[in-house]
């Protein structure tokens, strides 16, 4: 069975997300005085840890989530039913955090915020929803 758009395109927008959050990471490190001194954290012990350490942490655990998203686009390029499930759910699971993130905190959907991400996560739920990328991720099933 020949590769559906949708599932290409649904792979491209997976990559677009990847290469998006590529570009936080440089944005940060070039700018590291500005984002660690933006970093407030408290500590019940009143002990501040140095929020350096802190970003270098999270920006170390977001790549890690990031080559994880690579992965995950690579599987579903080539077609795998569970590839396809686990991207779904990971848009619908970020589509309703920005929800409820607007919803009781007021938090401002915009370009500089989460307008971007919100919109490729919803054109991933479309392309990898529809028919024709859900029987070529299940193709196997039905041949055997």
């Amino acid at each position: 069975m020949k590769r559906p758009a949708a599932t290409t395109l649904g792979a491209l927008l997976m990559g677009s997300r990847v290469l998006a959050g590529l570009g936080t990471i440089l944005v940060a490190l070039l700018n590291w005085t500005a984002f660690s001194d933006a970093l407030v954290i408290e500590t019940p012990g009143g002990r501040t840890p140095d929020a350096g350490l802190v970003l270098g942490i999270l920006l170390g655990l977001y790549g890690v989530v990031l080559l994880l998203g690579a992965g995950l686009a690579v599987f579903v390029f080539l077609g795998r039913n569970w590839a396809r499930i686990t991207a779904m759910t990971v848009s619908t699971f970020s589509i309703v955090t920005g929800f409820i993130d607007y919803a009781f905190n007021g938090a401002a959907i915009t370009f500089r915020t989460s307008l971007f991400s919100l919109t490729l996560d919803i054109l991933i739920l479309l392309a990898l929803s529809s028919t024709a990328a859900r029987h070529f991720a299940r193709r196997r099933k039905s041949a055997g």
